[in-house]
């Protein structure tokens, strides 16, 4: 199990040091091996994809971002939880911040790498959403891990080429998309309520106008 564990660090420390050199999509599981001076054979038993490296580092920084807030828990508005766990999370990943540069340089090819890490940012959103405690809020059931993951990805967007120290414009980028997310989370629930109330009452006239015609 030592091993096993210890194989995966040195799998994922290879591939992020050749990703502070060249774009993600460049790099070959192949050439991940030379770097750390695994087989193909005995690194494929640890890892059997680029996408599942980063799904397992992913992983890890949800663990670190999570330990933070049981120990001091989100506090504030909905907006402003959820605000501060982002930029925890970004803070936390500060170090990688080539190697996430990396990553989203360009689009992905493999549809199958694709949907690991679409996953990946999905079940990284549900732990923000858990962290910040917004499962209860009306923009999360509104649009849910759709919306707030995409005000997550334009905060990454931003990070990626913020050079101020204070991530100032990180921050900017961040507190404008969960406005956004919030504003139309709101519309959509509007939207959402009026139609379930045109279908309540459609319905209830149907059941009224069938229900005359079998009496008549």
């Amino acid at each position: 199990m030592g091993d096993f564990g210890a194989n995966k660090l040195r799998i994922r420390q290879a591939a992020f040091a050749l990703a502070e050199r060249r774009p993600w999509h460049e790099i070959t599981m192949a050439a991940i091996a030379e770097q750390s001076g695994l087989s193909i054979a005995a690194m494929m038993r640890d890892v059997p994809s680029k996408a599942a490296i980063l799904r397992d580092f992913s992983r890890d920084i949800d663990g670190a971002m999570l330990l933070v807030f049981e120990k001091y828990p989100a506090e504030g508005e909905a907006h402003d939880r959820l605000f501060d766990v982002i930029i925890k999370r970004v803070e936390i990943m500060q170090p990688y911040r080539p190697v996430i540069g990396s990553v989203m340089k360009r689009r992905i090819g493999d549809p199958g790498e694709a949907a690991v890490m679409l996953q990946s940012v999905a079940v990284t959103v549900g732990w923000i959403a858990a962290a910040a405690k917004v499962e209860e809020e009306p923009a999360w059931q509104s649009l849910g891990k759709l919306g707030l993951g995409r005000a997550y990805v334009k905060a990454l967007a931003a990070w990626i080429g913020d050079d101020d120290p204070g991530l100032s414009r990180t921050m900017a980028a961040l507190d404008r998309a969960l406005r956004d997310w919030a504003a139309f989370s709101d519309r959509a629930g509007t939207v959402i309520a009026v139609i379930g109330g045109l279908a309540k009452a459609a319905g209830a006239a149907g059941r009224q106008f069938f229900g005359r015609g079998k009496t008549s």
